[in-house]
């Protein structure tokens, strides 16, 4: 059974003048998200139903089970999410030093010819 949190690959195309911005916009992101995912882990499970009645338990039960623990809840598709953001960020990285080495490596090369 395949997995419900991979999704298809998808394509994204930058100018090479794009990517370090784009790159900061996601290192903001997983700033402000990865703190947040942690302390979900933490604390965003419920320990018991808050009230002693079935109504509560159910509640309780269908959260964490279905939210919290599920491969398919929501927690975890957020967690992939970010999974995927620190993805990108770190082709980005691997991107921008690509295009660092080639410029230098181009600069040495013709010098100042261009």
């Amino acid at each position: 059974m395949p997995d419900p949190t991979q999704y298809p690959p998808a394509v994204l195309r930058l100018h090479p003048d794009a990517v370090p911005g784009v790159r900061v916009a996601i290192d903001a992101t997983l700033d402000e998200l990865s703190p947040l995912l942690r302390r979900m882990e933490d604390e965003a499970v419920m320990p018991e139903p808050w009230l002693g009645d079935s109504a509560s338990h159910s509640v309780w039960t269908a959260y964490n089970e279905g939210v919290m623990r599920a491969p398919d809840g929501a927690f975890r598709a957020v967690l992939a999410y970010e999974s995927q953001l620190l993805t990108i960020r770190d082709r980005l990285v691997e991107i921008e030093r690509h295009y660092a080495r080639n410029e230098a490596d181009t600069g040495a090369l013709f010098g100042n010819r261009l």
